[in-house]
């Protein structure tokens, strides 16, 4: 609520009376649009309906309400569009649904619980989803090879997104087709991109601070570039990226040595509690600007670098707001 009132005070202060093209990126991450290749083309509501997505098309009778979710990102999404999965796998803690899901859709709770474990994602219990009895299963094309698709089209009809993160917008726009809401999604995108445009306008009269992303585990220190999920959003706010992270792919590895590459005005970081030592632990760690000046920020980790969805991109981008604009002189 805090922040919808932040956006909504800087459109009234005309933050971003002008063309939203000033603000808007050139070139996007993240593209905005589905591709005309894909999707129903069928305006919301209208069954049957083939939904050409990322192997292929399915067809679809009749509006599904019985939907079995097998890349755990798209939870969020279709959460968002208020259906709650019949099924779903674990993420790698083992959950079905992250914190920040619990806690986003708290009163969808009751049902939430009455989800059904479909096991890993790598290989989801197939006797387990067939006895659900779903009428759309969603699979991220990253989890899928030919032999799984076959298998789970023989139990329901199967949509597949494209995922890796900076594909969002699209993913949830395809997931919102199949599902027959296009315009519900359509109308959470046009909200969330007028949000980043008044967050951007704040730059115009005040240097853009630098954002870093970084990420730590057990085994690596991984920072996260323009084309990734945390990195599209920031850019979306006209937040700037280090020079270290504006290379072509999602992400990179990092050893300790090059923990300067991790180094911005504002540097958000998170890892699971026993990975952490293993980045603020660094003897470098301290000597990065951004955590000498007090601007290194500890984020959840599941919505900032593991799920991509709606929600987790409302939670990224309120906490660039709030604190990024805790620092911008106020006139």
């Amino acid at each position: 609520m805090a922040l919808a009132l932040l956006f909504t005070a800087l459109a009234d202060r005309g933050a971003f009376a002008a063309d939203a093209s000033l603000v808007k990126p050139a070139s996007p991450a993240a593209p905005r649009k589905l591709a005309a290749s894909l999707g129903s083309g069928l305006a919301n509501g209208v069954f049957p309906r083939t939904v050409v997505h990322h192997v292929g098309k399915t067809t679809l009778l009749q509006r599904p309400l019985r939907v079995a979710v097998l890349s755990t990102g798209q939870n969020d999404g279709l959460l968002t569009l208020g259906l709650v999965p019949v099924g779903t796998t674990r993420d790698d803690q083992g959950r079905l649904y992250a914190p920040y899901l619990e806690a986003g859709f708290a009163t969808q709770q009751a049902e939430m619980r009455q989800t059904t474990d479909l096991g890993v994602r790598s290989a989801p219990d197939l006797e387990v989803l067939a006895a659900l009895r779903p009428d759309l299963i969603l699979v991220n094309k990253a989890m899928l090879t030919p032999q799984m698709q076959a298998l789970y089209q023989r139990i329901a009809p199967t949509v597949v997104t494209r995922g890796n993160g900076v594909n969002w917008k699209i993913d949830f726009l395809l997931l919102a087709d199949a599902l027959g809401r296009t315009d519900a999604a359509r109308a959470w995108l046009a909200r969330y991109h007028a949000d980043t445009v008044a967050l951007a306008r704040q730059w115009l009269a005040a240097s853009a601070p630098s954002v870093s992303f970084v990420q730590a585990n057990a085994v690596r220190n991984r920072i996260m570039g323009v084309r990734s999920f945390a990195g599209s959003i920031a850019e979306d706010a006209g937040l700037l990226r280090p020079a270290s992270q504006r290379f072509a792919g999602n992400s990179q590895d990092i050893s300790a040595e090059l923990l300067d590459q991790a180094d911005a005005d504002w540097i958000f970081y998170a890892a699971r509690d026993k990975s952490l030592s293993s980045l603020t632990g660094s003897p470098l760690w301290p000597r990065l600007r951004g955590a000498a000046q007090g601007h290194a920020v500890r984020v959840a980790l599941d919505p900032f670098y593991l799920n991509a969805g709606p929600l987790a991109a409302r939670t990224v981008l309120d906490t660039l707001a709030r604190i990024t604009l805790s620092v911008v002189p106020r006139s």
